[in-house]
C-alpha cells in the first residue's frame, strides 16, 4: 500500500523570503510559449510561506478553454526525500471550460472559485508542512469528506502531467540547479482517492484515462471508482 502521510502542526517558515517571485518572468514566458497569451494575473493580498498567483490563459477559438497556471510555489524548494534532489521544483495547472465564469467578480461564488482555491491551496502546502508534492500523489482524505464546492462532489486531488500541450510545457530550467516542473492539478472523488491509496495511482490513472479524463475539469465527469 503506497505511503499515507499525516500531518500536524505547521513547521514550515511563513516568512516571505528573497526568493519571491524572483523567477516570475522566466514563468510568465514558459506560459505564454506553451498554453497562450496571459490575459490577466490573480495576484494574492496577502500570503504566507510563499506568494502565490495565478496566471489566466483565456479560451479561444482554437483553443476553447481557460487554463490556470500557479506562479510561487517554486520560489522556495521543497523537501523531498533523500536521492530525490532533482524533484524539489514545481508549479501546478488545470483548465476549465470556456463558459466558466473566471471574471473577478464572479469569483466571490465558491462554486466559481474552487479550481483557484485548490491551486493556491496546493501549492502552499509543501511550504507549510517542509514536505513535498510530486507526479501520483494524493491530496485529501478529510473525515467526513468535505466536497470542494456545493455544486461538486469531488474532496481530493492527485498530481498528474498535462496532456492538452505539447511536451516541453511540463519543464523549465532556470539554472543548472533549478528545474521547475509543471504539474496538472486533477480534482477526484473520496472512493477515487481511497482506490489509489489501497491499489496505487497508477490504477487509477488507468481507470481514469479510460474515460478520457485531463487537466480540463469536467464537474459532471462520472465517479470511476463507485
Amino acid at each position: 500500500m503506497p505511503e499515507q502521510r499525516q500531518y500536524g502542526e505547521p513547521t514550515g517558515d511563513p516568512t516571505l523570503g528573497f526568493e519571491s517571485a524572483r523567477d516570475l518572468q522566466a514563468i510568465s514566458e514558459h506560459i505564454e510559449r506553451s498554453w497562450g497569451k496571459v490575459e490577466e494575473v490573480y495576484h494574492e493580498i496577502v500570503s504566507e510561506y510563499v506568494h502565490i498567483d495565478i496566471h489566466v490563459v483565456r479560451a479561444t477559438t482554437e483553443r476553447p478553454y481557460h487554463v490556470l497556471v500557479t506562479s510561487g510555489m517554486s520560489d522556495r524548494p521543497m523537501h523531498p526525500p533523500d536521492g530525490m534532489e532533482d524533484c524539489g521544483y514545481a508549479e501546478l495547472m488545470l483548465a476549465l471550460p470556456g463558459n466558466w465564469p473566471i471574471e473577478k467578480a464572479s469569483l466571490n461564488n465558491e462554486g466559481n472559485y474552487w479550481p483557484f482555491r485548490l491551486l493556491k491551496k496546493t501549492a502552499r502546502f509543501p511550504h507549510i508542512y517542509r514536505t513535498w508534492l510530486w507526479h501520483r500523489h494524493t491530496l485529501g482524505g478529510s473525515n467526513p469528506p468535505k466536497a470542494f464546492a456545493p455544486d461538486v462532489s469531488f474532496s481530493a486531488s492527485i498530481l498528474s502531467f498535462p496532456v492538452r500541450c505539447d511536451e516541453a510545457a511540463r519543464l523549465l530550467q532556470i539554472s543548472p540547479e533549478k528545474r521547475i516542473v509543471f504539474f496538472s492539478l486533477l480534482p477526484i472523488y473520496e472512493e477515487e482517492l481511497l482506490f489509489a491509496r489501497s491499489q496505487g495511482s497508477d490504477a487509477l490513472f488507468e481507470k481514469l484515462a479510460g474515460i478520457g479524463v485531463t487537466e480540463l475539469i469536467d464537474k459532471h465527469r462520472a465517479n470511476v471508482c463507485r
